[in-house]
């Protein structure tokens, strides 16, 4: 890739008459993207010249990490009955394990964030995998419960840095009018690995034991470690400083350890939590999302739960009822994608595009669908009614699912700037994995107590109550705005560094 680049001899670029002693700190970045002539389309260095195969494969790798991220939450559920019988504990102690492993994915972005900014994504990628693997083999070996427990937590812990950065690596490689196709391929997978997990789980526990669900998972990570290797840095100070480095151009300053420090503190930390509490639509939308992504990692126990009591499947048989889900998450990525194509991007290339509420359509169909799906399985889960009929109502679940989470991200990313962005989506992150690391511990609880039917009309009348979001926010998000602390009001000058 060297011989492919063009960049301009320092002693013959044009218009810069300055010497490098005599740059002030803050420009250093800016003076060598101009030396490097980053922004030229032959510059091969820039990952958005990338040639289309080199960007597409970045994004699926990428998208595969976060596929086997997220499928070593759920692939554990199938094995915890035969876990607790082997280690003579309940079934809750055993799903503490799912519990443990998603704190990890709540907290990790702690470590990602620091991390990522020195040694960039790709050093993120390489090893992060590596430690949750050690560790979910830890769980395979195990020979208590303990044992189980500390590994699940440090394997999610570990695991997580993956989700906390996949995202920009999907930014950095694609321009704004190519990016939502492979967005969308991006967000399909961390939402497709959950669903898969029972699918497989299910059939292994039938033929193996609970280990094989972990070796199962340590052979996913195993596929993709050889590709990551094959990746390319996509973070573009640290692609920069590699080049200053080669070219003996200045460096940019380093920060600060104390200031550092501090904007870690403010951005991972304090201001998430801050924006919890007095940002409304940050409330309003990370609630929903929570909500609705427990619900999801609370059917890993009531689908079983259904299936067993009402249509006595086995366990293989129940993991496959999870596919009506997944064709609901692909039926929601399509919707978004058309939707996206043919309504957003025309009114967002504009002179004067519209507000930020114009994206919330999504989730108003998304509102109306999540509550159709669970009164569905709630009240046709009857020895009375096929079984496929339950089955399918997790199609209008899944396309609700994803509709939801498209749009909060393109919400959120439209109504604050790249910092505050940042802190929303990691205030909405700790919400919802925190809220999910619950559900699992008492649904089978509830589905004994209220039956299926009203146990899950629990779910489905709390999603009625939160129905009204959207149209509150397109009536209400603009005046919101306007009164915000960390967003900005203008929809106009919305640029490619927010969204």
């Amino acid at each position: 890739m060297e011989k492919d680049i063009q960049e301009k001899d320092p002693r013959s670029f044009e218009g810069d008459n300055s010497s490098e002693e005599n740059i002030a700190p803050e420009n250093v970045e800016a003076w060598l993207e101009a030396k490097l002539d980053w922004n030229n389309s032959s510059n091969m260095h820039n990952p958005r010249n990338w040639p289309s195969w080199k960007r597409w494969f970045t994004t699926l790798v990428v998208a595969w990490m976060s596929l086997v991220v997220t499928f070593g939450s759920s692939i554990y559920v199938s094995g915890t009955i035969t876990m607790a019988i082997e280690f003579g504990v309940g079934r809750t102690v055993a799903l503490l394990g799912l519990s443990l492993y998603l704190l990890g994915l709540a907290f990790g972005p702690v470590i990602a964030a620091p991390l990522s900014e020195t040694v960039g994504r790709l050093g993120i990628y390489r090893y992060s995998l590596v430690l949750s693997l050690l560790f979910t083999l830890g769980v395979a070996r195990a020979h208590n419960i303990g044992t189980v427990l500390v590994c699940r937590f440090f394997a999610g812990l570990f695991a997580s840095p993956v989700l906390a950065v996949a995202g920009g690596s999907i930014q950095d490689v694609w321009r704004m009018e190519e990016l939502s196709l492979a967005m969308a391929t991006f967000c399909l997978a961390p939402f497709a690995g959950p669903v898969l997990g029972p699918i497989i789980g299910g059939f292994l526990i039938e033929r193996k034991s609970w280990r094989w669900t972990m070796y199962v998972l340590m052979m996913f990570c195993g596929a993709i470690l050889p590709l990551i290797w094959c990746l390319e840095e996509t973070y573009k100070p640290v692609i920069i400083k590699k080049l200053a480095k080669k070219h003996g151009y200045p460096l940019p300053p380093k920060p600060e350890p104390k200031a550092a420090l501090t904007l870690l503190f403010t951005v991972v930390l304090k201001r998430p939590f801050e924006m919890l509490f007095v940002e409304p639509i940050v409330q309003l939308l990370s609630l929903y999302m929570a909500f609705v992504f427990a619900v999801l990692f609370g059917f890993f126990e009531a689908f079983p739960f259904v299936f067993t009591t009402v249509y006595e499947f086995s366990y293989g048989d129940q993991g496959l009822t999870f596919i009506g889900i997944g064709v609901g998450l692909l039926i929601g990525t399509l919707t978004y994608i058309i939707m996206d194509a043919r309504i957003f991007k025309p009114e967002f290339l504009k002179p004067n595009p519209p507000a930020p509420e114009s994206r919330l359509i999504t989730l108003k169909i998304g509102s109306i669908l999540l509550p159709i799906g669970l009164f569905w399985l709630a009240w046709t889960s009857r020895k009375s009614v096929h079984w496929i009929v339950p089955v399918i109502s997790g199609v209008p679940f899944g396309m609700a699912l994803l509709l939801l989470f498209f749009t909060v991200m393109n919400y959120f990313a439209m109504c604050y700037p790249p910092m505050s962005l940042a802190s929303a989506i990691a205030a909405n992150n700790l919400l919802r994995y925190l809220m999910a690391s619950a559900f699992p511990l008492f649904t089978i609880q509830m589905y004994e107590k209220l039956h299926i039917d009203w146990a899950t009309s629990l779910y489905g009348f709390v999603c009625v109550a939160l129905m009204p979001v959207p149209w509150f926010l397109d009536r209400y998000g603009a005046h919101l705005r306007s009164k915000s602390r960390f967003g900005y009001f203008v929809s106009s000058e919305i640029g490619d560094e927010s969204v």
